[in-house]
């Protein structure tokens, strides 16, 4: 989703800028400005792997407490 957002501003900016609709856009630096935007996961796979267990241990314990879930999410898309 966020890629799409901006490569959506990316588009946007370079077809207002040149004045016309047709513009064309350089593949490789713009890659490597996607790659510079991102941020950076420094997390060890097995730490990913004991949060998944803690967290999957939290939820089955309390179902109905909703950080727990939250934080399970939050870890799968840092995965």
């Amino acid at each position: 989703a966020a890629r799409g957002a901006v490569l959506g501003m990316s588009l946007d900016k370079t077809a207002s800028s040149s004045g016309t609709t047709t513009a064309a856009l350089d593949k490789s630096g713009y890659l490597t400005s996607l790659s510079s935007r991102a941020p950076a996961i420094t997390a060890d796979i097995g730490d990913i792997t004991k949060a998944r267990l803690l967290l999957k241990s939290v939820r089955d314990t309390n179902p109905q407490h909703g950080p727990g879930w939250i934080a399970a999410a939050r870890v799968e898309e840092a995965a």
